[in-house]
């Protein structure tokens, strides 16, 4: 039986153009992207400041387990920002040709980074990629065919690769192998709600399992248990949500970007996120 809840939700942050890719690192400090104007920002008490400056179009942002920084940048490709803010690029080109726009990235606990390439695809152009770079930071071509594929995420368990496809409003998941690659072709494990123009963009796991979709367009997060059902909707007051991000002292926070106010918000979900970083 599917819910649906009306969150107390308060903005912490506005004026972020296409604001996306909340994340906070091991010091606690709140970041996201402002891809229209290729800029990193950290977020202070409400204030935004930019932290560095990608020189293209950042869309995707995460941390790795030792606290650095990666964008998926939809002009530059896959890059890392050291300690000096410096911007270096990682990925740009697969077999010779350069990387169909970047636009979010996912580590597994086992270190492996699953990153989405969607440009210039659709319902009627199909060509939008997957891709994972190995501990050994070669990239492979994990799957191609999609109709604009987006947000990513890996369960708990590193079992389980979630993608999702928003134009036609699919996440796909993949049954992986013990190295990462996928055991099995995607199969549809949901399809969200609506008949609007979008679907899941960001998209993260619980410490449970369940996996929370933002539907854009659909002014709501659909959350989804282990087998593909949606057993709650997260209605929020704005048409756009764009991304999602766990947080907090707890890491019951709850942190959504979204383009209809260009904002960053704060909620509260039931259980704590799947966190980069433990806490205590």
């Amino acid at each position: 039986m599917m819910i649906t809840i009306t969150c107390e939700i308060e903005c912490i942050a506005q004026g972020i153009d296409g604001a996306e890719g909340p994340v906070f690192d091991c010091q606690g400090r709140l970041f996201c992207v402002e891809p229209t104007k290729g800029r990193i920002l950290q977020i202070t008490d409400g204030q935004k400041h930019e932290y560095a400056h990608t020189d293209g179009v950042p869309a995707g942002f995460m941390l790795d387990q030792e606290g650095t920084l990666w964008v998926a940048d939809m002009a530059r490709g896959l890059l890392r920002v050291n300690d000096r803010r410096e911007v270096l690029p990682v990925v740009e080109r697969y077999e010779g040709q350069t990387i169909r726009g970047c636009n979010d990235l996912i580590f597994s606990r086992k270190g492996l980074l699953y990153f989405t390439a969607p440009a210039g695809s659709g319902p009627k152009n199909p060509i939008g990629e997957v891709f994972c770079r190995t501990l050994d930071g070669i990239v492979h071509r994990f799957d191609a065919g999609f109709a604009f594929c987006n947000g990513i995420a890996v369960s708990p368990d590193d079992r389980t690769l979630i993608v999702a496809e928003t134009f036609t409003k699919h996440l796909y998941a993949y049954d992986l192998e013990e190295d990462g690659m996928p055991r099995s072709p995607r199969r549809v494990f949901a399809t969200l709600a609506g008949n609007h123009v979008g679907g899941p963009d960001g998209i993260d796991f619980d410490i449970e399992g369940n996996l929370l979709a933002t539907n854009w367009g659909g002014s709501c997060i659909e959350v989804f248990n282990v087998n593909g059902c949606c057993d709650t909707r997260i209605q929020l007051p704005f048409k756009k949500p764009s991304n999602l991000h766990f947080g907090g002292m707890d890491g019951k926070d709850l942190f959504v970007t979204e383009h209809s106010n260009n904002a960053i918000w704060r909620t509260r979900w039931r259980t704590r996120g799947l966190l980069t970083f433990p806490i205590g």
